[in-house]
């Protein structure tokens, strides 16, 4: 008889002090993933890291060793390939809001079909029968899973309400201070292993959180702007538009970057256009004169510009710290976003995806608390 299994990968990516905040958030939220997946009908969860003794003592994980070079889709498709499971939830480095019952709903929904988080950037999809997930062999990231199930193996993939919860990844710094101040307004059930690494971490995150908080009262507040720049779906912006007291501008750039750069197609940026144009200090300049508050998923303008940024140094963009930036035009930019009146919000995908939908929660959260309980 087949079992249950959630299966999740970790690897730790670099050596500065960014990537290894996001690192230990993103092993502690596999903990913490394993464990609400487990108690929500998901018999047994398996880790595949290259680094085992970081899950040494979870007693709800299964470890099996991968070499550290190999790839997300060729790791994924081997297990596909040798455990004989069902129904199978593929939740990458896990999701820090997701609750127990959360995963329980989907596990009762995968039992009869697919199902994912997004078809265009997904990071988790549940399927029926473990074999369905040898598509996901030589995909270097996990974001086209949902769209190969689909298109490469026919499957008829349903995508979940989207929210919060099922859409906020982490991925960035910028991920981390989202979770932060959704967590000190109660927005969302963010882990308790997730919690204590903000918690250790927190000296480090304040100028970020303040940024970001800053940046986010916007969206409480009558006759000002906000503007969300990136790869931002339909059904945030329809939040923004719903859930919001100011106006909103959206500078909405393509989707599914990875896969057009891998086939060798150019990426396309409005905002790397006007960067290109004027240069990186007014590209900054500019953004202030439109908007009072601006998140800003930078990776479209960046791969438009040709920005061939390490990890490491796109984090310390997201972090504020240009300080810690080794590509010049980069630490320009970023220099130019933290000394800007403005406040800007710079991250990834899931800053203007899950991680806009928790912020006009905790932006709410946070104006509720400041006025005594009432909301204006």
């Amino acid at each position: 008889m087949k079992h249950p299994e959630v299966w999740l990968c970790f690897a730790a990516h670099g050596d500065s002090e960014w990537e290894r905040l996001v690192d230990a958030a993103r092993a502690a939220c596999i903990i913490d993933t394993a464990e609400r997946a487990v108690s929500g009908g998901w018999g047994r969860a398996v880790v595949f890291t290259p680094s085992p003794e970081v899950f040494a003592g979870c007693g709800e994980v299964e470890i099996a060793r991968t070499e550290l070079s190999a790839l997300v889709g060729d790791i994924i498709c081997g297990a596909a390939s040798e455990r004989d499971a069902g129904p199978v939830l593929y939740a990458g480095s896990g999701m820090p809001a997701m609750t127990e019952d959360d995963w329980r709903s989907l596990r009762e929904t995968a039992a009869d079909g697919s199902v994912a988080n997004s078809m265009f950037s997904s990071d988790f999809a549940a399927v029926p029968e473990a074999g369905m997930l040898r598509i996901a062999g030589r995909a270097a990231v996990d974001n086209g899973f949902a769209r190969r199930l689909r298109d490469d193996f026919g499957a008829d993939v349903r995508i979940i309400e989207r929210s919060a919860r099922s859409l906020l990844d982490i991925d960035t710094p910028a991920d981390l201070a989202v979770l932060d101040l959704a967590a000190q307004t109660g927005g969302l059930p963010v882990g308790d292993r997730v919690r204590s690494v903000l918690r250790d971490a927190a000296s480090a995150f304040e100028p970020i959180c303040a940024r970001l908080a800053a940046a986010l009262e916007v969206l409480t507040e009558r006759e000002r702007q906000f503007l969300a720049i990136g790869r931002v779906s339909s059904a945030v912006w329809a939040a923004l538009d719903r859930d919001t007291a100011c106006r909103i501008r959206v500078i909405a750039e393509e989707r599914g970057l990875r896969e057009r750069t891998a086939a060798g197609r150019r990426a396309r940026s409005l905002l790397g256009l006007h960067a290109e144009a004027v240069g990186p200090a007014a590209l900054v300049e500019a953004l202030g004169e439109v908007a009072d508050g601006v998140a800003f998923d930078t990776r479209p303008t960046l791969t438009h510009l040709g920005w061939a940024a390490s990890r490491a140094d796109r984090f310390a963009s997201d972090a504020g710290d240009a300080e810690a930036i080794v590509h010049g035009e980069l630490r320009e930019f970023s220099a130019a976003a933290a000394c800007s009146r403005t406040p800007i919000a710079l991250g990834g995908h899931s800053l203007v995806s899950g991680g806009l939908l928790a912020g006009i929660d905790a932006a709410w959260g946070r104006k509720e608390a400041a006025e005594g309980g009432v909301v204006g």
